[in-house]
This record gives structure tokens, sequence and C-alpha cells, in this order.
């Protein structure tokens, strides 16, 4: 079993630090009326959602305060492109990559604005948001993963990234912190499959 858990930490933490290794420098410029607008809208979505996090953020001082509503609402509405579909939710999600993975985003749309101002600010490497993508998209396509390693791998796309993008925002003082971030999203991620396995069961 050891050995199992081994490979798997070993595997996901060094994807983990090939983003990381990617990170890509970006400098947006956007209207300051637009960005606060955007800001504002990201954190409405975060207190509507999860009113633990809107009032979680809040410790931090306010410029981070801000940027981790942003992500949250980020992965909101990436993640309910799936859970709460309306049309071709991969023609969707597959739009919503192509706008809120580019420097300037297209659309008008705000909470890609206000992530995209979040990335530059903080320097988050966009392969965390690509993966994070990639593991909303394979709940439309994978519903059975054969072993503990497989689970634990989609478990990195669709929570460890979150932590990944969030030591960003947060702040961090070494690369040790990367091997933490990549346990804690999968053992979040597996207490949520947990605590939904009768609700996902009779989802099919």
């Amino acid at each position: 079993m050891s050995a199992n858990t081994s490979n798997w930490e070993h595997q996901l933490t060094n994807l983990a630090f090939e983003g990381l290794a990617l990170e890509e420098p970006q400098q947006m410029v956007a209207d300051y009326d637009a960005l606060l607008q955007a800001y504002e809208h990201c954190s409405a979505i975060t207190y509507e959602n999860s009113r633990t996090f809107h009032l979680a953020s809040g410790l931090l001082p306010p410029a981070r305060r801000d940027a981790a509503r942003v992500l949250y609402a980020f992965c909101r509405v990436s993640d309910d492109l799936v859970d709460r579909p309306s049309g071709d939710p991969l023609v969707k999600l597959n739009v919503w990559q192509k706008i809120t993975t580019g420097v300037a985003p297209s659309g008008g749309n705000q909470v890609a604005l206000a992530w995209a101002d979040v990335r530059s600010n903080y320097g988050i490497p966009l392969n965390y948001a690509r993966q994070l993508l990639d593991g909303i998209r394979q709940d439309l396509s994978q519903k059975r993963y054969r072993d503990f390693e497989d689970l634990a791998a989609y478990a990195y796309k669709v929570a460890s990234t979150v932590g990944l993008m969030s030591m960003h925002i947060i702040g961090y003082r070494s690369s040790d912190a990367v091997p933490y971030a990549v346990k804690m999203g999968v053992a979040l991620q597996m207490t949520n499959i947990l605590r939904d396995v009768a609700e996902d069961w009779q989802a099919g």
C-alpha cells in the first residue's frame, strides 16, 4: 500500500512542479471601472454560492481577499458549465477555456476579466487553470475509475490545482509547499466524493 501511495504522490507532485515551471508572466491593461465592477461581481458570486468561503476569505488582506474570491468565481463558473449545463457543455467549456486563458479576455465576461487581472497580478501559472478545466471536462466522459491512483489523478485536476493557484494569492515561502497542496487537494476531493456517494449514485 505504501508503494502505491508513494507512486501516486510522486506522479502528481511532478505534475504540479511542471505546472509551476511553466509560469507565463502576463501583463494586462484594463479599464479601472470595468475591473472594479468585475471584482464586485466575483465577490457576489462567492457570497451567493459559499458564504463560508466568503467569510473566511474576508480574513485576508483586502487585495488578496478580492483575488481569492475571483479565483472562487472562476472555479464556480467553470464547474457549473458541466454540473448545471444549458446547451452543449463541452462546447461551452471549450469557449470558456479560450476566453479565460488569454491575456485580454473577449466577450465582456466579468469573471474572465477579473480572473485575467488576478493571474497577471499574482503570477498564477496558466497551466494550473488548464489542468483544472481538463478535470472538469473529464466529468463529461468518465464516470468510473479503475483504482485509487486513477481517482487521485482526477482529484489533482479538480482540487489540487485550486490549492496550487491559491498558494500564489495567499503567499508561500518556498516550493516545499507544493506537495502539501497536492495532497490536501486530493484529501478534500476524496472527502467531497464520499459525502456525495448517494447523490452521485442516483445520478448515474
